[in-house]
């Protein structure tokens, strides 16, 4: 996940101080990269959030 977060980091450093000498396809595929990683985030933060609602279920 760092390693996506600081591809990320990486691009938006590039676009704002050198924007006309960035690799566009570069950025793209590391941008696509974090993308994956951010929505495998999304599922596990989404998954525990609904073990967490079947377990206070359980307990009320």
């Amino acid at each position: 996940m760092m390693d996506a977060l600081s591809r990320a980091v990486t691009v938006w450093t590039r676009m704002e101080n050198q924007p006309r000498d960035v690799n566009i396809d570069n950025c793209k595929r590391s941008l696509q990269k974090c993308a994956r990683a951010i929505t495998q985030l999304w599922g596990d933060v989404v998954a525990e959030e609904q073990q967490r609602k079947v377990g206070q279920k359980a307990l009320a």
